[in-house]
């Protein structure tokens, strides 16, 4: 009996150290991936723009960004955001919901 529970709670401790690590890399990637597009917005909008910005307006005056940059970063925050939720918040499965779902499952 002791055993089954320990053999039950190291298998929730490696999966939630899975998860965990997934999402540690998820945000590396995400922070690594946003300098890198901030990067790349920058130097077009400079070159596009003729200098530093003096506003940012979606009308392309002289000297004027496009705000484009904040789209592909709110979403990627997004994204992180709904990993790190499934990651940290989701709760193991109860008995009652895996013996439901192994009913479903018999032929």
């Amino acid at each position: 009996m002791v055993e089954s529970q320990d053999t039950e709670l190291r298998e929730l401790a490696i999966e939630r150290i899975t998860r965990r690590r997934r999402f540690q890399l998820h945000a590396l990637a995400h922070v690594i991936g946003s300098i890198f597009l901030i990067v790349v917005w920058a130097v077009t909008e400079y070159n596009n723009a003729g200098g530093w910005p003096t506003g940012f307006r979606t009308g392309r005056m002289n000297h004027d960004w496009d705000p484009w940059i904040m789209y592909p970063l709110i979403a990627g925050t997004l994204a992180l955001a709904t990993h790190g939720w499934v990651a940290f918040r989701t709760a193991p499965a109860t008995e009652r919901e895996i013996s439901r779902e192994m009913e479903r499952l018999r032929p």
